[in-house]
């Protein structure tokens, strides 16, 4: 309803009041007050974090973001994606991302335990620069259900092109594929359970080619269809 509202004011062509319906539809919202962003003072330690991420990791993402509005500078450092022995030496298994810090000596993986590591310490800049997690479900469910198409559309696009570097090479390609399954297929069938050796290397590397042939022309249209519902879920100033 807030969206209709603000569709039908730009209809008559009015600016005041497009601008009021737009108002209107923010207090219909979900929206709730918040301060507008004061970027921080830079930050540039003597000993300089690192963050091992790849580059299509969402959880890396979370943890390049907060280091972004907390405005500290840091090595970011790639990782293949078929490179198992770098994480494994620093944290016990193959995760990302992970964060390296040798003023403390001090090596972590967990995305939200970083930022409220580095959100919490003063070398890092102000802290409470991250607003806590508002536990809305809404967002949970708008994710789930898009995930088997972000999945059928992204996975193959991922390994296709090698332009990430963690995919550059043909190893950590065939590494991604090897492990993430395409819909409609779950993680078992795919990767195997004790007892099933899962699915044909072959076989997989011919999924993924099927999907990246196939005209992504209605799947775009339908993402872009909840990107319009997801709309109505945020507000920023």
């Amino acid at each position: 309803a807030a969206r209709t509202g603000s569709i039908s004011a730009t209809a008559t062509g009015s600016p005041s009041a497009t601008a009021t319906a737009t108002a209107t539809a923010l207090m219909m919202s979900s929206a709730v007050g918040a301060e507008p962003f004061q970027k921080p003072g830079r930050v540039i330690l003597d000993s300089m974090p690192e963050v091992y991420v790849y580059d299509h990791c969402p959880f890396c993402v979370r943890v390049r973001l907060a280091f972004g509005v907390k405005n500290v500078k840091f090595n970011c450092q790639f990782m293949a994606n078929d490179d198992i022995e770098t994480p494994t030496s620093m944290v016990g298994k193959k995760i990302a991302p992970i964060f390296k810090f040798p003023a403390d000596n001090l090596v972590m993986g967990e995305s939200l335990d970083i930022i409220k590591l580095i959100d919490s310490d003063p070398r890092f800049g102000p802290v409470g620069a991250i607003q806590p997690g508002t536990g809305r479900t809404d967002f949970k469910a708008w994710q789930k259900s898009v995930q088997s198409l972000l999945r059928t559309l992204q996975r193959p696009r991922y390994v296709a092109t090698g332009l990430m570097p963690e995919f550059q090479q043909l190893d950590g390609r065939h590494a991604f594929i090897k492990n993430h399954q395409l819909p409609p297929y779950e993680k078992p069938e795919w990767k195997g359970t004790d007892g099933n050796q899962g699915m044909d290397m072959d076989e997989k590397i011919r999924l993924y080619a099927e999907a990246m042939a196939e005209d992504p022309a209605p799947m775009v249209e339908e993402l872009n269809a909840k990107l319009e519902e997801l709309d109505g879920l945020v507000y920023s100033e």
